[in-house]
């Protein structure tokens, strides 16, 4: 149907369909059918009967030219406005205020919305569309918008810019400040000793007081200078945030002329300049919402989730997990192939709204560079692996969960490839930073663009061919072509496109593969182990900085018990929980060291009294991970001992690898000590109701009998 109709009745128009009626009302507006349909309009509050308040858009003006827009309708009842509605400051960051220049995405209200007020034409913003714009000065050059002859720019560009470059402006007004108050200080310190030394000789009074008179006055002209210092300084910060509001232009000039010249896209260009990423809406019920942030209630619900999906874990296995993840450690799930380890990991994350992504470990993993790849300096770019990869996509994504999985981590010798990437993640205070390679080789890719887009400016300012702005448009032409292969010095072979590819694949690496990389927040690293005769052994430095979580063949788990557990919601059980990222834990300090918990006190026994005599290692790291451990597992109002339970299981066992013949003092054999390590504890943990969960002790029990069956060696790993 033609879609040429303006200034027609509602009664008219509603034989359009909702697209036609779109492109009527852009058609009307001077906007190109396939724009974005951005509106520009004035913030007003209105206020309902029962004193809630919602917003509109007024004097409507056009994105393109800064004109007025009025709904191309016959009838005098219409309001020329948009529907914006609630304004929550908290999910803004900025604070809505009547009159503010909005600028917003748009599209059409509701049908009966349309209907109540005759105006089929009637549009809405929207949701997280809306963005604020910011007063320029009226002498700047090509603001963003002019409306009504005053400039306008998006707030949140300026805002960005000023923050960014804030630290720099608070140093030097630190810088001068303390320049003023050590020169006044100077000065009246002078005016003191003058002032003293007046008193003390009587007999020169007339001149000392000439003196002090004089001094007085230099003091005066010192604070008037000072005075002057002042001013100037708050001219000169004025002037810095001027050159701060062109510079901010001038940047955004280049990324959209390498977006112009496809050096770059349009993605790697927002990446460029540091603009947030759009929020990923994740659906699901949300945590705080429907659960009312009560852990216990959330990992029923994801149990029974699970369950739907055919896939069963024990509550307590969930809850043991959970807490592991929010305390930001590294966690190795080791067992038999097929005993559900990777599972966990990738049906716990699809529970979350999360993702999971599986790195299988390759035998031939020697170094680093296997895990985070490397700078290659003749390609000139950076050589990612899967799992840089997958910290790149979760710092993109930053409200969605990532679990990186390193599959049978122990096909290669762990402390060979992650010793180092290990270390950093010991950095508690923040994220810790990830350096990939040196900052030079950043430095030499910028300025080989910069060259190149200078020799662009050189040749279209000598050919007068200012017009030509894409890369294509300098292909085409012949003459501008033929420059810049003068100017590049292209030598035979060379050729424009072919140097254009290269610099492109340069700038896609620079912005994508940054030289350093803070971890995200929403990461957490998982590992799995298989232990046979094809695997090597975790040594004591990886075992004295990783939770490990043992699991044995689901055949061997009673599935009706697993069932009984399982609640039923009135839910959707297809949607997974929606966790923001605080809630799953924050990377924080260790506890500190108490020796007077009683968690520390058990944990200081059993390294004093058993572990030590048996040449085991249990130092101060690992009872401050068994502290944070127990602050983790407080949300789900477990028994002390079930947690003392697991952290035997995670820290202690694991570690047994010993001749269980040899003596300690020559005089009590190693073997004795492990079996009153375990009397200890079956003393200690008689209260303990592992239902649904291992216990240490029948660990500690499986271990001695494979011990007393194999001439007393013991190996917490053998079966």
């Amino acid at each position: 149907m033609a879609v040429e109709e303006k200034g027609l009745s509602s009664t008219k128009l509603s034989i359009y369909s909702d697209e036609e009626l779109i492109q009527i009302l852009k058609k009307s507006w001077d906007y190109d059918l396939d724009q974005p349909f951005v509106v520009i309009g004035q913030l007003k509050a209105i206020s309902t009967i029962d004193l809630n308040t919602f917003y509109i858009l007024e004097n409507l003006k056009s994105i393109n030219d800064g004109q007025s827009l009025f709904y191309p309708i016959e009838s005098e009842d219409i309001h020329h406005t948009i529907y914006v509605g609630t304004l929550k400051v908290t999910n803004m960051g900025w604070q809505p205020s009547v009159g503010l220049w909005i600028k917003t995405k748009v599209v059409l209200s509701p049908e009966k919305e349309r209907i109540k007020h005759n105006n089929p034409y009637a549009l809405k913003a929207i949701d997280g569309g809306v963005q604020p714009l910011k007063a320029l000065p009226k002498e700047l050059d090509n603001p963003e918008f002019v409306i009504d002859g005053q400039p306008y720019i998006e707030k949140w560009v300026i805002d960005f810019y000023r923050d960014k470059n804030q630290e720099h402006i608070q140093k030097e007004s630190d810088k001068l400040s303390a320049k003023l108050q050590q020169e006044r200080s100077s000065e009246e310190n002078h005016v003191t000793a003058l002032r003293d030394e007046a008193g003390s000789l009587t007999e020169q009074v007339a001149n000392q007081t000439e003196a002090l008179e004089n001094t007085t006055e230099k003091l005066r002209l010192t604070r008037d200078q000072h005075t002057e210092a002042e001013a100037t300084f708050q001219q000169q910060k004025i002037q810095m945030e001027r050159q701060l509001n062109k510079l901010n232009q001038f940047i955004e000039q280049k990324a959209q002329m390498l977006v112009d010249l496809d050096l770059i896209s349009l993605a790697d260009a927002n990446l460029l300049m540091g603009k947030p990423p759009e929020e990923t809406y994740v659906r699901g019920h949300k945590f705080s919402e429907v659960f009312g942030s009560d852990f216990v209630n959330a990992i029923s619900y994801i149990q029974t989730y699970l369950m739907n999906l055919n896939i069963v874990y024990r509550r307590k296995v969930l809850e043991d997990f959970f807490a592991l993840i929010s305390t930001h450690d590294l966690i190795v799930l080791a067992g038999d192939s097929g005993s559900g380890k990777t599972n966990l990991v990738k049906s716990f994350a699809e529970a979350l709204g999360g993702k999971a992504v599986i790195v299988p470990v390759k035998p031939n993993w020697t170094s680093a560079e296997d895990l985070l790849g490397y700078y290659n300096p003749l390609e000139k770019k950076y050589l990612t692996t899967p799992f840089l990869d997958a910290l790149f996509e979760a710092a993109r994504n930053p409200d969605i969960p990532y679990f990186i999985c390193l599959d049978e981590m122990n096909l290669a010798r762990v402390e060979y490839y992650f010793a180092d990437f290990l270390s950093l993640l010991e950095e508690r205070g923040e994220p810790p930073e990830i350096p990939l390679y040196s900052e030079s080789e950043s430095e030499h890719l910028i300025s080989e663009a910069r060259n190149f887009l200078s020799l662009i400016d050189v040749a279209k300012d000598k050919l007068d061919k200012g017009d030509l702005v894409t890369f294509l448009d300098l292909l085409r032409d012949e003459e501008m072509n033929a420059k810049l292969q003068e100017l590049c010095g292209f030598g035979e072979g060379d050729s424009l496109l072919k140097y254009h590819a290269y610099l492109r694949q340069l700038m896609g690496s620079y912005v994508n593969s940054p030289s350093t990389l803070k971890l995200p927040v929403n990461v957490r690293i998982i590992g799995t182990v298989n232990v046979d005769e094809t695997t090597h052994y975790l040594s004591p430095k990886i075992l004295d900085r990783v939770h490990i979580m043992r699991f044995t063949s689901p055949l061997l788990d009673d599935w009706t018990e697993a069932e009984a557990e399982v609640e039923q919601f009135d839910l959707d059980m297809s949607l997974p929980i929606h966790f923001d990222i605080e809630s799953l834990g924050q990377r924080t300090h260790y506890p500190k060291f108490d020796r007077h918990h009683p968690l520390a006190e058990t944990l200081i026994k059993i390294a004093r009294d058993y572990l030590e005599p048996l040449g085991i290692e249990f130092g101060l790291r690992t009872v401050r991970q068994a502290l944070l451990y127990n602050e983790a597992m407080q949300k789900f109002e477990v028994h002390e001992d079930f947690i003392l339970n697991n952290i035997v299981l995670h820290k202690i066992l694991p570690k047994l690898m010993l001749d269980g013949e040899k003596t300690v003092g020559g005089e009590v054999a190693r073997k004795d000590v492990l079996i009153a390590l375990r009397d200890f504890l079956a003393d200690k943990l008689s209260e303990l109701d592992a239902e649904g969960a291992s216990s240490c002790i029948e660990e500690l029990d499986r271990v001695i009998v494979n011990a007393k069956s194999n001439d007393w060696v013991v190996n917490y790993w053998s079966r």
